[in-house]
């Protein structure tokens, strides 16, 4: 969907892949809390003494540095494992207070830990669960974590809810124009996947190495990965965009025999692959706000960028005659499918500005466009991305084949499987922001040292996510032609999607599970196992038997072809799951 770029995503293919395994690697440094031979926290009282504060001060460090650094050593004194008790989502003992002087008072005191521990700092998401009900806790998870969880989720889970919004209004758009255009938005955007694979692998290590930083007790340096992330995505970025722009008339052929097809397809293409720097720069302040705990910034310039978008592209899409004041009538023309790229190329640089502003205005003390990365920083963030540009450049590229298996099929499926993936994106996003969620407080575990608590958060997000799926693929199980009949017009697309949307509609609670497990691991440095499952799984399972099916058993129809994906994804969760539960991530260190 053209919509999907306006939060950095390059299409449902790109937006499943991040579903599927939006790489995340981080790994815990030793520092000066976990060095070989040392317990796994410092002191108390190197953490807490006034001597440190005072020292602190006058080595001119900035009292908003001061905060963060207070919040960090509350965090590590609230989750000492000896505890017994859940206060505000942090385990306390009455000893922590003692030694604390009253952790509560303190968390009152102090800007930074009263944003996050304070119970009226989280009043949404405390409404939000009493709204459904749920006061003591939900399928054995405790009130205080879940409440943690969904402050940590709600703004990316409502910005991902905007999404889905979105990309379903696009479709609706989109698919009035006829069978022939939705297939070229789906063949042209994961084609522009392929392309910005990479990028997306650079800017995911920002929140693994970003949280870890903050983790480590050093905050005034969390947004250095930022900035080498910037550097990167722009070095990278303009090249292949300019590549792609100019290979773009003699892929898209390669896909599709469809002359219709094509000349929507290039045009389109094009359009947005102008973007393609701009996603990664979005990308990369994605993750950084998430590992910071400031997803709302993200959630705000996504709502900014929706409203851009939207309009542009039904603007240019349709075309219209606008009478502005004192200048007159201004005869915007009918682009068409060209309108929906030209629409969310020009949100994505929107957003892009959106968020440099607000880094110069939130992250300026956290080392933002101040910092300069070092070589071992640029390394760092490159060596985590390997794996993950990889995973995502193999995934995009079976995307790709898996677009051109089914167009050996028709027309008709192609625009079906387009239709299928932004409706499973409705359903697999919400996931997405648990599971980042899950990915973050892991790893801001690990960085303080409570390899206890890291284990347990991502079966928690997990129990919740897969319940709260549950109700809404049953929605699509029951009313799959209705759901349909919005975005396709041919009828025969429509039977031909039916029993694929149920497939999804069933699986989807699964593929809940396999989204937090996949984004735990990627948080806590994992990425090597995740990418030889996802690759694995997708190039020697599911493409090779599609196209043994498509080509040489007559029967082997659409339903077959979508079964196997979903069964395939399904798969995913239960190995992701039984590699988390083996533990051997514990052990990674940078």
């Amino acid at each position: 969907s053209p919509q999907n770029d306006a939060q950095g995503l390059s299409s449902p293919a790109m937006a499943i892949a991040m579903a599927c395994h939006p790489c995340v690697p981080a790994t815990p440094r030793v520092g000066p809390g976990n060095a070989p031979g040392s317990s796994s926290r410092p002191s108390r009282a190197v953490l807490g003494s006034a001597a440190n504060v005072t020292r602190w001060q006058e080595t001119g460090l900035s009292s908003a540095r001061n905060n963060a650094r207070s919040f960090l050593n509350l965090v590590q004194v609230r989750n000492r494992r000896h505890s017994t008790r859940h206060t505000r989502g942090w385990r306390v003992t009455a000893a922590d207070e003692n030694e604390t002087g009253q952790a509560d008072t303190q968390a009152g005191s102090d800007p930074v830990v009263a944003e996050v521990s304070n119970p009226q700092n989280i009043k949404k998401s405390h409404g939000v669960l009493q709204f459904f009900g749920v006061k003591n806790g939900l399928l054995g998870v405790s009130q205080p974590r879940v409440e943690e969880v969904m402050h940590q989720a709600l703004p990316v889970m409502g910005g991902m809810a905007s999404q889905n919004v979105l990309n379903l209004a696009d479709s609706v758009m989109v698919g009035r124009l006829g069978t022939a255009c939705v297939a070229s938005v789906g063949i042209a955007s994961t084609l522009n996947f392929v392309c910005q694979a990479a990028l997306q692998g650079i800017s995911s290590g920002v929140q693994a190495m970003s949280a870890r930083r903050i983790g480590e007790g050093r905050p005034e340096i969390a947004a250095v990965p930022l900035n080498a992330a910037l550097v990167a995505c722009v070095m990278f970025g303009v090249p292949m965009a300019v590549g792609a722009y100019v290979l773009a008339p003699s892929i898209v052929p390669r896909l599709t025999s469809d002359a219709a097809v094509i000349a929507f397809a290039v045009p389109y293409l094009k359009a947005r692959l102008i973007a393609v720097p701009a996603v990664g720069v979005n990308f990369a302040f994605r993750g950084f706000w998430n590992a910071v705990q400031q997803p709302q910034i993200y959630m705000n310039t996504l709502l900014v960028m929706h409203f851009v978008n939207v309009t542009l592209s039904l603007l240019l899409i349709f075309g219209c005659v606008v009478d502005v004041p004192l200048v007159g009538q201004i005869v915007i023309p009918k682009l068409g499918v060209l309108g929906a790229g030209v629409g969310t190329t020009v949100s994505v640089y929107v957003g892009m500005v959106m968020y440099l502003k607000m880094g110069f205005t939130k992250a300026k003390e956290m080392g933002f466009a101040s910092a300069k990365p070092s070589g071992d920083d640029l390394k760092t963030l490159l060596s985590q991305a390997a794996p993950t540009s990889i995973t995502n450049l193999l995934f995009a590229t079976g995307m790709t084949c898996m677009y051109w298996i089914v167009g050996k099929l028709g027309t008709a499926e192609t625009a079906a499987v387009n239709v299928l993936i932004n409706l499973m994106l409705t359903l697999v996003l919400p996931c997405m922001g648990m599971g980042l969620a899950a990915g973050a407080l892991s790893g801001r575990a690990l960085g303080r040292g409570d390899v206890e608590d890291a284990a347990q958060w991502p079966w928690d997000v997990s129990k919740l996510t897969a319940a709260m799926m549950f109700g809404v693929g049953f929605v699509a199980v029951l009313i799959p032609q209705t759901l349909l009949g919005f975005f396709l017009t041919n009828q025969e697309a429509i039977s031909k999607a039916t029993l694929p949307l149920r497939f999804t509609g069933v699986t989807v609670a699964f593929d809940a599970v396999s989204v937090v497990m996949q984004n735990a691991l990627l948080g806590v440095g994992d990425a090597k196992k995740v990418a030889a499952i996802s690759i694995g799984s997708q190039w020697f399972l599911f493409l090779p038997v599609a196209y043994l099916g498509v080509m040489y058993f007559p029967g082997f129809n659409l339903n077959y072809l979508w079964g196997l994906y979903v069964a395939q994804r399904v798969a995913q969760g239960f190995l992701y799951a039984n590699i988390w539960k083996q533990g051997g991530w514990k052990d990674i260190k940078v």
